[in-house]
């Protein structure tokens, strides 16, 4: 049934939190221990109703057909929402179908709107044990912000026209008959109305509509992540070590003390190599197959593919990662947008390339940036640790890992520990074979030219602070080596410079400087 010692281990502790409900469990687990079938086994043997969180319903499907779960015999049953249905009677049906199972696959958007409509919604909310698999993505995901958006649609749909936010959410929970999805909406963005705080805003979306930004957006499932009978499984819930910023997140007080972080001492071997600069499609040519490019965008998996010969690239209409390495040979390429994300791939990965570090792209709410750069950074870290262990689904794996962004370098700790000791003694192979100078000179130029002062949000720095004034590259650096000039570079603080990068190319100054000067 378990394959190590760690993948019992990790089935040990979610069985006895089950037994004991002490708090929220925060459990992480390295990649390829076998964490689902731990997980299902558990709830397999409990006795009582359980709920299976994930982010997707494309991770559900990957659940359902998973062989872990054929192999714990866990019956279960997916909740989908109203709008996968061609009638309401199919949907009440179905609806009736999921609530009767013992155990149910949902969505964490269907548990936020569940608790707000008193567990009447699937009955997720009402269920003796809630486990949130995946739930690295929760910080993120969790405002999932095309689902809380309260779209021109959704208006039309309710008789109800959009004049301010405050008076077209009361027009909203005013109809009795509104749909339950948009009643959930209107009630969390009335939450927000009326407790506000500096992580959440509300506001017209581009689209017509109304919708709810959080730079917390975890806290929206703040009352449900602190009961007892809740666990939160991921490969990468720590950052730097520790669940802080997970915590901070979702808005998590006290936790299990069964909460732990399940790593083995060994479990594959991972090289890792840093030609910054560097063309994607030579570093493909050259890597071992089968390989996996991993891009944050379809626009660049798009371009890339193009340029590779016989790649399968992934197409934007909805197809998983699991789904489009199907279509790779064994001596084949894959680029895929988003390849952190997901359940296991056929494919045992000999090399993975990165052409750039996925950011958190930024949220815009009335035509401002409302996010953080360190939440972007932080998601960064997560999705790096991901695609790492895409090449690490065995003990034995063997994969070399390419990094051609050379931002990396601002992520700080991001590989699981076995692995950092490993690079830090030699095992990383730091290629710079495009080498980009930076000149003092042209700081010191620069600094002459514009004076010490933020040419994004116009803050002027003293003297004695000259350091948190940085150089920013209009044509970046990191795309290889060029002559640079006074006219290539302005002045950014550290806070601007940082949000200016979380794009690629980076946000143009003058749209910096506009939507950064009136979130002042």
């Amino acid at each position: 049934m378990f394959r190590s010692q760690e993948q019992r281990n990790f089935h040990r502790l979610v069985a006895r939190h089950i037994e004991v409900g002490d708090g929220p469990l925060l459990l992480e687990g390295g990649t390829g221990i076998g964490k689902t079938r731990a997980c299902l086994k558990a709830l397999a043997d409990h006795g009582g109703t359980a709920a299976v969180v994930l982010p997707t319903h494309q991770l559900i499907d990957q659940l359902l057909s998973s062989p872990d779960r054929a192999a714990v015999g866990l019956g279960a049953k997916a909740f989908r929402p109203a709008g996968a249905f061609d009638t309401r009677a199919d949907y009440e049906a179905h609806r009736r179908n999921a609530m009767r199972s013992r155990v149910m696959f949902c969505t964490a958007a269907s548990v936020m709107i569940d608790w707000r409509l008193g567990g009447d919604y699937n009955g997720a909310t009402k269920r003796g044990y809630l486990l949130f698999d995946e739930a690295d993505e929760l910080p993120r995901a969790a405002a999932l912000r095309k689902d809380l958006a309260i779209t021109a649609g959704d208006l039309a749909a309710a008789g109800v026209a959009l004049t301010t936010v405050g008076e077209t959410v009361s027009a909203l929970l005013d109809r009795p008959r509104l749909e339950p999805e948009t009643r959930a909406k209107a009630w969390m963005i009335r939450e927000a109305l009326d407790e506000p705080a500096w992580y959440q805003k509300v506001g017209g979306d581009e689209d017509g509509g109304v919708a709810l930004i959080h730079s917390l957006p975890g806290r929206l499932l703040k009352r449900v992540a602190n009961r007892g009978n809740v666990a939160f499984v991921s490969a990468t819930l720590t950052v730097g070590g520790s669940f802080d910023d997970f915590r901070r997140a979702m808005g998590v007080g006290n936790v299990s003390r069964l909460s732990s972080v399940v790593e083995p001492e060994r479990h594959g071997d991972l090289t890792v190599e840093t030609p910054t600069g560097r063309d994607p499609a030579e570093i493909v040519g050259m890597a071992e197959k089968p390989c996996l490019v991993a891009t944050p965008s379809h626009e660049l998996s798009e371009e890339l593919g193009a340029r590779l010969p016989g790649a399968v690239v992934r197409t934007g209409d909805g197809e998983t990662t699991a789904e489009a390495a199907a279509r790779v040979g064994p001596d084949g390429v894959l680029v895929a947008a988003g390849a952190w994300a997901g359940l296991d791939t056929p494919l045992r990965w000999r090399s993975i390339v990165v052409p750039r570090i996925p950011f958190g792209r930024p949220s815009v709410l009335d035509d401002k940036i409302v996010s953080r750069y360190i939440d972007s950074r932080n998601i960064a870290v997560r999705r790096m640790r991901q695609v790492a262990g895409r090449g690490l689904r065995t003990p034995d794996a063997r994969c070399a890992l390419y990094i051609l962004d050379e931002r990396y370098k601002t992520l700080g700790r991001f590989l699981p520990e076995r692995f950092e000791r490993s690079w830090a003694e030699g095992a990383r192979v730091d290629v710079s074979l495009s080498r980009s100078e930076r000149d003092p000179a042209i700081r010191r130029e620069a600094l002459r030219r514009y004076g010490l002062r933020c040419r994004a949000c116009d803050k002027p720095v003293p003297e004695s602070r000259a350091s948190v004034i940085e150089i920013h590259h209009l044509d970046p650096v990191a795309e290889g080596e060029r002559r640079t000039t006074l006219k290539d570079v302005v002045p950014l603080c550290r806070n601007c410079h940082a949000i200016a990068h979380t794009e690629t190319p980076p946000i143009p100054v003058e749209r910096l400087r506009d939507t950064v000067r009136s979130t002042a």
